[in-house]
């Protein structure tokens, strides 16, 4: 009745492009559920925008934020499981962007992530850490967004060496993170920008779990 994905990943592992193939391919598979609930990570992350300034929440704040956006997502699997439909097109599919993982790595054991974890499981999500190789750090993740954003990057380190090493390892901690989650993960590599294909595996994956746990579906 519900199902989702919830892309984690670190800036220009393409987050964004794989998060629009999944609406634009789920939205043409024919029977898939009709409701879509996709929240961008610019409704979760722990730095935004306020009015113009950039402001980060404490943790308490942020993780308040997360539960906020599950329990909207329980109620609409109560309001759907009480009216007793059982096709899967009157189910929902949800989207999440840099949710749990990106959380569990800024926010170090944590219960409080482990809970929204649980959460989520009974949600019937599926986790996917979206990954770069070291060969592609560079014009990824230097190089691919222009000038203004590599002076971004580059602000605190001295070479470009230092910048990519620096994402290597905080890949690594994602990694590791990904791997203490609760949720069933799926770790792909996006070197070579194929958004569609990486959306399709992220699908395929997503109804081989629905299949284990709602034998229903298969028939």
């Amino acid at each position: 009745m519900i199902r989702g994905v919830i892309i984690e990943g670190l800036s220009t592992s393409g987050k964004s492009s794989v998060f629009s193939a999944i609406k634009r391919l789920h939205s043409q598979t024919q029977n898939g559920e009709k409701t879509i609930i996709a929240i961008s990570e610019h409704y979760s992350q722990v730095l935004h925008s306020y009015q113009g300034v950039l402001k980060s929440m404490d943790k308490d704040e942020h993780i308040q934020l997360l539960h906020r956006h599950v329990d909207y997502l329980e109620q609409q699997f109560e309001w759907i499981a009480s009216l007793g439909h059982t096709k899967a097109s009157k189910g929902v599919f949800y989207l999440l962007e840099r949710f749990n993982v990106n959380h569990r790595a800024a926010f170090i054991n944590s219960p409080e992530i482990e809970m929204l974890e649980k959460r989520l499981s009974r949600l019937n999500a599926l986790c996917v850490v979206l990954i770069l190789s070291q060969d592609a750090v560079e014009p990824r993740f230097i190089e691919s967004r222009g000038e203004a954003w590599k002076s971004y990057v580059m602000e605190n380190h001295s070479t470009v060496t230092e910048a990519c090493q620096k994402f290597l390892e905080d890949q690594e901690k994602l990694l590791m993170c990904a791997k203490q989650s609760l949720i069933p993960t799926l770790e792909i590599n996006t070197d070579e920008a194929d958004w569609d294909s990486y959306a399709k595996q992220i699908l395929a994956k997503l109804n081989s779990l629905d299949m284990i746990h709602n034998p229903r579906s298969s028939s």
